[in-house]
């Protein structure tokens, strides 16, 4: 038997990349770590809760009667081969039962230790309102790639968002990009991004699948991490575990189909759903996996109410008053209808009232109040449906707790007082927590209730006035920057193999670099994702010839953009040797005010129009000596530069984002800065 080893570097996202990439597991694992720093102890928690059960199923398997799991698929599309056919995604549903029960046609006795987990899935046919569905949703998109930080899973950032996760598998289907197939997330995740992702050119086994990857098997892979499931070769060499004792270990990944590969002294189970081999070459769980799988459904497991989730429609789940789900006539969990206690309706906490009074534009308004465990307590967006002016009220009653409430404009400029007088108010039991209107893109409100323990630098959680978790402020140590997500597409000439990068901090030490490419095909395009700290760097190509990326041997270039909102952070194509670029990301501010104002003289500028509703915006310096521009964010970011040649120019903003930003001119003798918005 495999010694088992509790990894503290457990996956929270697996990402399953086609054409045997690796896999970028823990860069994502970092990212997750620093938006939420409990995930590591409840991920341990749900480990050793695994290891009990599995250690206890020793004597006694874990077997039982079928779990059958409720699937919603949300199909997010640009294009008519995005938007897969209901035969496509019930072609998948049907694999999956395959896959699980160990009924695929595929299915042989090279391994005995294959298992029929006893796990189905169905399309459910109950909405989260108690309405007939299809389980499938859809809605169309700009959008050409979605990348991995969940996007897809947030309408506010143009996805959708999951239906009740503890009662649903939830699954997105839309374009990742980058060759990525797809990815999951383990449980002890957030439930606002819990579920799978998988690219549509991979999902089910009709349609528009494509080979090697067509017979479904990457959803089979990433509900099997869904499930608590790691990679067969535990994501290390060989001694290092995949938690599962029936499984040989193996020093790496396997693509193709390698059936006589070898490594740490035994053959590779390549055939294994959890390794990176084709679709083809895989069919099956072994009764180890099974078992872990087993486990998070069953009683004490942490996804334990979606196995007893009703939503399939034919699975019949008896209510009683203990079960801690809401079912048969409970008018509340565990509470109301004929058998249960009455519920609750009067307020035994606090009870806390958020007033909205809109401007003129209720359509730009949304707030959000989450708890100090970065749970979602309630929400409000709102359309053009409110009126001008209007007033909303709603009142929540909130146990003891420290409470975020952050209220967002779209537009950028608040509520009061540009295009009328809005405001908002949240008053708790013991009167006015906080009021106002006039901000900018978003003002944030951090408050606790009077029997809330006092805020510390060691609680764990962002309370006070800590603008992060136990840290900042006026008592915590400052907090470390988190990090950006950034997308590096580089398109080579005719000689890939000549080509390589570095990232450098401002200490000069190397985060990340690649390279050089001879494994990639002349012309072709790669795309590299990095999550930079942040922070100011230096960007360095390196042409090994000494002629660059273009143009003498093929039409090659680079860029580096902010993943989230395309802003280039620096390019080329045309050097010899080396590029070296110097470009900062995040919360790093340039000094504008010093920066933009280093002159004593002013120059004579005016802009318009201002807001900029199109395309152009219209510079006049009044001078006629040749002057430069740059454009520049709220950040210091430089956005765009160049030249003014005329007394009037017109400048292209079209690439710019809603927001606020300023153009700063100058000539050899003055300089002046004016700020615009662009609508």
């Amino acid at each position: 038997m495999k010694k088992i080893v509790l990894l503290l570097c457990l996956l929270t996202v697996s990402i399953f990349f086609a054409q045997e990439r690796n896999c970028s597991s823990m860069e994502n694992l970092e990212y997750r770590m620093q938006k939420d720093p409990e995930l590591k102890q409840r991920m341990n928690d749900i480990e050793r809760f695994t290891q009990q059960r599995i250690e206890q199923s020793q004597t006694n398997r874990v077997d039982g009667d079928i779990i059958t799991i409720p699937v919603v698929v949300h199909v997010l599309y640009r294009t008519s081969a995005e938007n897969i056919s209901t035969a496509q995604i019930q072609s998948q549903i049907d694999v999956l039962n395959e896959d699980y029960r160990r009924t695929n046609s595929d299915a042989n006795t090279i391994w005995p230790q294959a298992a029929d987990t006893q796990i189905e899935f169905c399309l459910t046919t109950i909405d989260p309102n108690g309405n007939p569905t299809t389980g499938i949703t859809r809605k169309s998109t700009t959008k050409t790639s979605w990348g991995t930080n969940d996007a897809m899973k947030k309408s506010s950032q143009g996805g959708v968002n999951p239906w009740d996760t503890s009662k649903y598998l939830n699954i997105w289907v839309c374009n990742i990009g980058g060759g990525i197939l797809g990815y999951a997330q383990f449980p002890g995740g957030s439930a606002a991004t819990d579920g799978v992702v998988n690219s549509p050119q991979y999902f089910g086994r009709t349609g528009t699948a494509t080979a090697p990857f067509n017979l479904g098997r990457t959803a089979t892979h990433e509900v099997g991490h869904y499930l608590n499931l790691r990679h067969i070769w535990g994501d290390g060499g060989c001694g290092v575990d995949d938690f599962v004792s029936d499984t040989p270990e193996s020093d790496a990944s396997n693509g193709g189909c390698a059936t006589n590969h070898t490594s740490c002294g035994s053959l590779d189970m390549v055939q294994n759903y959890m390794d990176y081999s084709d679709d083809s070459c895989m069919n099956l769980f072994t009764q180890g996996q099974k078992s872990r799988m087993r486990s998070v459904l069953e009683a004490g497991g942490s996804r334990r109410s979606l196995a007893l989730s009703d939503k399939c429609g034919a699975v019949i789940v008896t209510p009683t008053c203990t079960d801690g789900i809401q079912n048969g006539d409970e008018t509340g969990v565990d509470c109301g209808g004929t058998s249960c206690a009455p519920c609750q309706t009067t307020c035994a906490n606090n009870e806390v009232t958020i007033s909205l009074t809109f401007d003129n534009y209720p359509e730009e308004t949304s707030w959000t109040l989450v708890n100090d465990s970065g749970t979602s307590v309630a929400s409000g967006t709102y359309s053009k449906s409110n009126a001008d002016g209007s007033t909303v009220s709603e009142t929540f009653c909130l146990p003891n707790d420290c409470y975020t409430f952050t209220i967002n404009d779209a537009y950028g400029d608040g509520i009061c007082c540009n295009y009328g007088n809005g405001s908002y108010s949240i008053t708790g039991p013991d009167g006015n927590i906080k009021s106002g209107g006039s901000f900018g893109a978003s003002e944030t409100t951090n408050f606790c209730f009077s029997n809330t323990p006092a805020p510390t630098c060691t609680d764990g959680i962002q309370n006070g006035n800590e603008t992060g978790i136990d840290c900042g402020g006026s008592s915590c140590a400052p907090c470390q920057p988190v990090c950006v997500d950034t997308t590096l597409k580089i398109k080579f000439d005719n000689y890939p193999e000549e080509t390589s990068w570095n990232i450098k901090d401002s200490s000069g030490s190397i985060v990340t670099s690649g390279g050089t490419y001879g494994s990639e095909s002349d012309g072709s395009t790669l795309t590299i994702d990095n999550c930079l700290p942040a922070g100011c760097y230096t960007l360095e190509f390196k042409d090994s010839y000494g002629d660059g990326m273009c143009c003498s041997y093929g039409n090659g270039n680079y860029t580096l953009t902010t993943t989230a909102t395309g802003v280039i952070l620096a390019s080329g194509a045309s050097f010899t040797s080396t590029d070296i670029n110097s470009f900062c990301v995040g919360s790093t501010r340039m000094d504008i005010s010093s920066d933009i104002n280093s002159d004593t003289t002013e120059l004579s500028l005016s802009i318009y129009p201002n807001p900029v509703t199109g395309n152009d915006l219209n510079v006049i310096t009044k001078n006629d000596n040749k002057s430069t521009y740059r454009i520049i964010n709220t950040l210091g970011q430089v956005l765009m530069n160049g030249e003014l040649n005329d007394i009037k120019s017109t400048i292209n903003v079209s690439k710019l984002n809603s927001g606020v930003y300023f153009i700063v001119v100058k000539n050899n003798t003055s300089n002046t800065t004016k700020q615009f918005i662009k609508k």
